[in-house]
């Protein structure tokens, strides 16, 4: 029995090491990057002082007990998440220096309890919320003209989908809608695309082609970007909700014709993917599902001065 006890007193006197290097390795990234607001703003520091809510009283009792190895454990603890806090109060943000500590742990609380709720409110919000409303207000104002009977429809759909009871989302008001306005249909099939990656509810991914589709008609005017939009995106969202693979897709190539012009399209399409062709490089500026559509892309690196092809492919062997 008594071996037994020296045993657990030992690995005891073990986990003090642990945790000390443990809470070393946890300080240490946190001091490295002590001055960037961001990870300041990312330590919770109302759970810090629970943690020492939890750790000080235990280490009283211990202390008391005459326990010192626990006790030891406890304070290793209590004073790391003591400088963890501070860190995250922003203590060594240069723009903070002219607080007192009690201005930036009030400041650090206030910031926290707005962020409070966004864990819980991630679960219980629609699929794709902040997407959904995006691709509306971009659908909105693609040809150029905002309608109110436009945005009257989106707003009715969001009261529907329960984007504002479950998120307490503010629909934008009528002039808040024209931060869409230099939208394009590159642009907003990315956002159709980013939306179907939440991997949305069929039926909600169903539901968001009619609502494209009536506020496409909603002015009773169909223009021809309209048109092509629409053809688009309703074989992408045919083809999640039905899960079917598309028999032929058409890239769009952008074809540099010097050392220059190769520079100034990598700078300008940074994700554009590079492959070599028929002897030469080009940037894959992205995979569609119609020609008119490919062609309607090609079309507006005219003004740019950038050569640009589509070609169709049987194989889908690039994602947007």
């Amino acid at each position: 029995m008594q071996l037994l006890k020296e045993i657990i007193n030992y690995l005891v006197a073990f986990a003090v090491l642990i945790t000390i290097v443990r809470m070393y390795f946890t300080v240490n990234k946190l001091w490295k990057r002590k001055s960037d607001k961001e990870v300041c703003q990312s330590i919770s520091i109302f759970a810090y002082f629970l943690a020492l809510a939890v750790h000080i009283p235990f280490m009283f009792k211990y202390i008391l007990e005459e326990n010192y190895f626990p006790a030891a454990n406890d304070i290793v603890q209590i004073f790391s998440y003591s400088f963890i806090l501070l860190i995250g109060t922003g203590f060594w943000v240069r723009e903070n220096r002219t607080f007192s500590f009690r201005q930036l742990l009030l400041s650090a609380l206030r910031f926290e309890r707005k962020e409070a709720g966004h864990l819980v409110k991630s679960f219980i919000r629609p699929s794709g919320a902040e997407p959904i409303l995006n691709i509306l207000e971009k659908v909105a104002y693609l040809d150029k003209s905002l309608d109110k009977t436009e945005i009257n429809l989106i707003n009715e759909f969001a009261l529907y989908w329960n984007l504002q009871i479950y998120w307490n989302l503010q629909i934008p008001s009528y002039e808040e809608w024209k931060v869409a306005e230099h939208t394009n249909i590159i642009d907003l099939r990315k956002s159709v695309d980013a939306y179907l990656n939440l991997m949305p509810p069929t039926n909600q991914a169903s539901e968001l082609i009619d609502l494209i589709t009536l506020i496409i008609h909603a002015d009773n005017i169909v223009a021809p970007e309209e048109e092509l939009f629409l053809k688009e995106v309703t074989i992408m969202i045919n083809n999640y909700v039905n899960k079917t693979e598309p028999k032929k897709m058409f890239y769009v190539l952008l074809v540099p014709q010097s050392d220059e012009q190769f520079k100034s399209v990598s700078e300008l399409f940074p994700d554009a993917k590079l492959e070599e062709r028929r002897g030469g490089r080009v940037f894959v500026r992205g995979t569609f599902y119609s020609k008119q559509f490919a062609e309607a892309v090609c079309k507006k690196y005219i003004p740019l001065g950038i050569f640009s092809i589509y070609e169709e492919t049987k194989l889908l062997m690039v994602k947007n």
